[in-house]
């Protein structure tokens, strides 16, 4: 099944706010209507809904990191798979599809992305695509960097 980025639109929205997780999944991420929300006070957030097909099976907010000191640097700061579309690899390829998103912009060096240092599933998501560890944030997330 072909996944897309599509953006966020008047149609979109309420479905995208639907999305739903698995009850130990909620901690894990902000939520949607927040995310789309800060998105449209920040022009360098790009908000995408994540499309199998014709079906929205998820959310990827993504933000240039430019304004905040960080030319050439990006960071993918939500990724959700409604729990009704959970392992069927839609995850994995939205990032693929986001990263050359990302890449198609030119000029970048680096791409961010953060998680709870106890979703292992997302840590080992993101390892497998080539994000290594840093160090813990602030708020106690684990950061990872893919270096290009």
């Amino acid at each position: 099944m072909e996944i897309q980025l599509r953006a966020v639109t008047r149609q979109n929205f309420d479905d995208i706010t639907d999305l739903r997780l698995l009850d130990h999944q909620r901690d894990y991420i902000a939520s949607n209507s927040y995310s789309i929300a800060q998105a449209s006070f920040y022009p360098e957030m790009q908000a995408r809904a994540i499309y199998a097909g014709e079906d929205l099976v998820g959310f990827l907010m993504y933000v240039d990191l430019k304004l905040e000191g960080q030319p050439g640097e990006f960071g993918v700061w939500r990724l959700m798979v409604d729990l009704l579309h959970q392992g069927k690899g839609y995850g994995r390829k939205a990032l693929q599809v986001a990263l050359a998103e990302i890449r198609a912009r030119g000029g970048v060096r680096k791409i961010w992305i953060s998680y709870q240092p106890d979703n292992t599933r997302a840590k080992d998501l993101y390892a497998s695509m080539g994000f290594v560890e840093t160090d813990l944030d602030e708020d106690g997330e684990m950061n990872a960097v893919l270096e290009l």
